[in-house]
């Protein structure tokens, strides 16, 4: 008798339902400033290499990444380029937390921050010191001088999880466009007019002008202007091919 393949990993709808985000390849890619190929290499694996994790979103919905992997993306982008980590190193990182700790997204809570230490990772678990996740101090304490979070202009819910990520700050004040998984499936928001970064953009593209696109939806110039600065801002990696 054929059984039906288990799935693993949530469906596009409970994601949905769940305010968990929502990106294709090429959104997270151009929202983190990351490649595609990279982005679909780090959460996907290819035929020879297996994923980092297993995706929050079954395969059988195709490859799409939550507000959490977007957040590990980043997370990955910087300890790749500024900490020189290896993915092996961040691999057996991320598979460490989780098994022995529980941690399933080590690099989106606040109380569990994972940091790199010369060269090797370290999680700092709620009233305790850094407990080493690779390398010769792995599940040993390490009292060697530690790193800033790797991550800035993340908020955090009564969970201690990453909740919001400000992407681009402007004028005085609060103001700036955020990613909240929330709201419109986490694509990046202008401050508290409710309109994306990309809607503003493109009002401002179809009526030539930002003061037009500003009165159109009734919105004050300036997050218009912010709008247009942070979107003409995102990589084109699509003209790069």
């Amino acid at each position: 008798m054929n059984r039906a393949k288990k799935q693993t990993g949530m469906r596009i709808e409970e994601t949905i339902k769940a305010g968990s985000g929502l990106y294709s390849i090429e959104e997270a890619s151009q929202f983190a400033g990351v490649h595609p190929a990279k982005i679909r290499y780090w959460i996907f694996g290819t035929l020879s290499q297996s994923p980092l994790r297993e995706p929050a979103i079954t395969k059988e919905d195709g490859k799409f990444l939550t507000f959490y992997e977007f957040i590990e993306a980043l997370a990955i982008k910087s300890l790749r380029v500024e900490g020189k980590a290896s993915l092996q190193k961040i691999r057996a990182a991320i598979t460490e937390a989780s098994e022995k700790y529980g941690i399933k997204y080590p690099f989106a809570q606040k109380t569990h921050q994972t940091v790199l230490i010369g060269g090797e990772f370290h999680i700092f678990l709620e009233g305790d010191g850094p407990t080493g996740l690779t390398g010769k101090d792995k599940r040993q304490k390490s009292f060697k001088p530690c790193l800033e979070p790797f991550m800035d202009g993340l908020k955090f819910d009564e969970k201690k999880m990453a909740s919001e990520y400000i992407v681009y700050r402007f004028g005085d004040g609060d103001n700036v466009i955020t990613m909240n998984p929330r709201f419109c499936f986490g694509e990046p928001m202008v401050s508290n007019t409710g309109y994306t970064a990309e809607t503003l953009y493109r009002a401002a593209t179809a009526e030539g002008s930002m003061e037009r696109a500003a009165k159109f939806y009734g919105v004050d110039r300036q997050f218009v202007v912010a709008a247009c600065r942070y979107w003409e801002g995102l990589p084109d990696f699509a003209s790069r091919n």
